[in-house]
């Protein structure tokens, strides 16, 4: 897959590193969630389903109101986040190989693109990234499993989707991945994983981040 791919597209949190390590993601849902019921809304039920920042976000999306009040928040969440965020092993090894083989490199992800750069810039890995695709304040509705976040990377490094690898940590990257027409490859970071990321069409499924190291290199 590797060999006959001119770029490799990453997800951030999973593949590149574990955002919420330090401010976990169900303590900035619950502050969400806490925020969201000082605003007028219909939305009450929805809101109480969501498991974490990007759902409570999409759930919010039908209240364009709500979801705006709510992007700014989870912006300066994602901010402090990334502060603590843990390093995934294997993935400065990924990003070097990557370069090293003279293939594009993008982050595609649902996170805010200003967190995500700030992340590789702290971690010495900005110089790795060529593009970086973080999610549409405008339209949470566009995040993955939308396609729309890797079509524009794709578009940002002027590479045919075809000739795109994607990988993820989510059921939801490999859909979006097949929506745009790359070739997937799920990281099945934690226990239970592997199934579902073939469930969802993976074309490869790893363990580890360092298995993708080798085989770019």
């Amino acid at each position: 897959m590797f060999g006959s791919a001119d770029a490799v597209l990453f997800d951030f949190d999973g593949p590149i590193c574990s955002v919420f390590d330090g401010y976990p993601a169900t303590q900035i849902t619950a502050e969400l969630r806490q925020l969201a019921g000082t605003i007028h809304h219909g939305l009450q039920d929805a809101l109480e389903r969501a498991t974490s920042p990007h759902d409570l976000l999409l759930a919010a999306a039908s209240d364009p109101r709500l979801s705006a009040e709510l992007e700014h928040p989870l912006q300066t969440a994602e901010l402090r986040a990334v502060e603590t965020a843990c390093p995934t092993p294997g993935a400065a090894e990924s990003l070097a190989a990557c370069q090293e083989q003279g293939k594009g490199v993008a982050a595609v992800s649902n996170n805010y693109a200003q967190a995500v750069t700030n992340y590789l810039a702290r971690t010495g890995l900005a110089g790795r990234v060529v593009h970086v695709e973080g999610r549409d304040a405008s339209d949470p509705t566009l995040m993955k499993p939308s396609p729309h976040l890797i079509q524009r990377a794709a578009d940002a490094l002027r590479i045919r989707p075809a000739a795109c690898v994607f990988i993820g940590d989510q059921a939801s990257d490999i859909e979006a991945g097949r929506l745009a027409g790359v070739r997937t490859i799920g990281y099945a970071n934690k226990p239970g994983k592997t199934d579902a990321l073939a469930m969802a069409g993976a074309d490869v499924v790893v363990q580890t981040m360092t298995e993708i190291a080798a085989a770019i290199s």
